[in-house]
């Protein structure tokens, strides 16, 4: 993978395909590598760019705080390497709080705007499955972090099909965790995200992308999400849960595709 290189160190990021520039921006793992199921039907009409979050995956180690402004700022970065001075920006759960806080703040470098599984502060229910996430990962250890991480994220059936890939993926993925203080400090920068009073800044054509049976960000999120934002538009997929890109990503790029050709 390509670096950008920032003023604490380098962001490692992946592009395909040629076109409008296409951000996609990440969740709470903060890789590039779950997006690839729905990358090369969006390389066919965009220049889609991925990237590993700092201090994760390929990019340079960060042992400091997180936060959602900071990611934000990491995302400009990237795009001021790449010459770009507005692209397309997708974010996913933790990432579409950075793709709010890219719209609302610098409005100029935000075409359209998608904000997929993601919310727009902490609810009860929300800050109960972050904390819940949180103390599994400080009391049971990484293995079984990781174990019953699926739980929440994938739905139920989805789970029982690919029980034996999740569990023959296990040892990589233990082998790749960026660390519990890591994670710790990612959950805690959800927690403390919260933009309810800047969404009505927001000015790009923006789809709020709800799945119908997400149990860690629900679809009342995203149903928040779309009434605080001028004339968003909300998509409601039936299936999918949390991570719908991985499960059924083509139906997550063809309501991509729909919204960014418009």
């Amino acid at each position: 993978m390509p670096a950008a290189p920032l003023d604490w160190g380098d962001l490692h990021y992946q592009e395909a395909g040629a076109g409008p520039p296409l951000l996609l921006v990440s969740g709470l793992n903060g890789l590039a590598q779950p997006w690839q199921a729905v990358v090369p039907a969006l390389a066919r009409r965009f220049r889609v760019i991925t990237h590993d979050h700092r201090g994760l995956g390929g990019s340079s180690r960060w042992d400091g705080a997180f936060s959602v402004d900071q990611i934000a700022r990491d995302v400009l970065g990237l795009m001021d390497h790449l010459g770009l001075e507005r692209a397309h920006v997708v974010g996913h759960s933790l990432g579409g709080a950075v793709a709010q806080a890219l719209a609302a703040d610098h409005p100029a470098r935000v075409d359209r705007l998608v904000l997929y599984a993601s919310w727009a502060g902490p609810d009860a229910y929300f800050a109960r499955v972050m904390t819940m996430r949180r103390q599994m990962l400080l009391g049971l250890g990484v293995e079984e972090f990781l174990r019953t991480g699926p739980i929440g994220i994938y739905p139920p059936r989805w789970i029982v099909q690919h029980d034996a890939a999740l569990a023959a993926g296990l040892p990589a993925a233990i082998a790749a965790f960026p660390g519990t203080e890591t994670m710790v400090a990612r959950m805690e920068a959800c927690l403390r995200h919260d933009r309810r009073n800047s969404l009505g800044r927001i000015a790009a054509p923006t789809l709020v992308l709800g799945v119908a049976d997400d149990m860690s960000t629900p679809l009342e999120c995203s149903e928040e999400l779309a009434g605080a934002i001028p004339e968003a538009a909300l998509r409601v997929l039936p299936y999918g849960g949390h991570n719908a890109h991985v499960v059924v990503p083509g139906e997550v790029a063809e309501a991509l595709l729909e919204f960014l050709d418009g």
